[in-house]
């Protein structure tokens, strides 16, 4: 018997999941996963962002686009919206799939000279994708300064860890640098259908 159409992979995810892998071949240290970050976890970060009424957002490490598309899906018509990403494959792909996006060939470290690019000192939610369990602890910190520099008061910083990680001593130090920074950081329950299983932080 045929497998039912509903229960094959879309196919521009098998793209996307193929993509990133090849992503991490090339730089794993930098990418931090060995596939895309799934619809559910996307949604999950989405939930605690408040998106409908900011009127900047940023995202870093876009990858394939999972949680820019719900981004997308949230942001209001008049909001500004910038995505940076270093891969160079990824960003050729984002640009392809979603024309007239801002995404920037840049690293985190370039938020605020790209912010006033566009007009803006200030962001109301700055959502990462970024391996920050990866990074080295002077890298954590040049991005987290970065971050809070245009972090409108009030506003609010989200992303994703994964759970086989989260005791990596990276991991463990980005987890006390939230709790130095931030009045409040949350988590979520598991992600259990991503690959690997993630959990999401909100901090504000």
């Amino acid at each position: 018997m045929s497998q039912s159409s509903s229960h094959l992979p879309h196919p521009t995810a098998m793209s996307d999941g193929w993509h990133f892998f090849l992503g991490f071949l090339r730089q794993p240290w930098k990418v931090g996963a060995v596939a895309p970050s799934s619809a559910r976890l996307a949604q999950a970060i989405v939930r605690h962002c408040a998106l409908g009424k900011a009127q900047t957002v940023v995202e870093l490490g876009a990858g394939t686009g999972a949680i820019t598309r719900q981004i997308l899906k949230h942001i209001g018509p008049q909001t500004t919206f910038i995505t940076l990403e270093l891969d160079a494959g990824h960003v050729a792909r984002l640009r392809k799939r979603h024309p007239g996006l801002r995404i920037y060939h840049a690293s985190a470290e370039n938020l605020r000279t790209l912010l006033a690019k566009h007009g803006r000192g200030q962001a109301d939610c700055i959502i990462s994708g970024l391996p920050w369990g990866n990074m080295s602890s002077r890298a954590q910190h040049r991005i987290m300064g970065e971050v809070l520099s245009v972090l409108k008061p009030g506003g609010r910083f989200c992303g994703f860890g994964y759970v086989h990680a989260s005791w990596y001593p990276s991991s463990r130090a980005f987890r006390r640098m939230l709790e130095r920074n931030f009045q409040r950081v949350g988590i979520s329950p598991i992600v259990w259908r991503n690959l690997p299983p993630a959990f999401v932080y909100f901090c504000a």
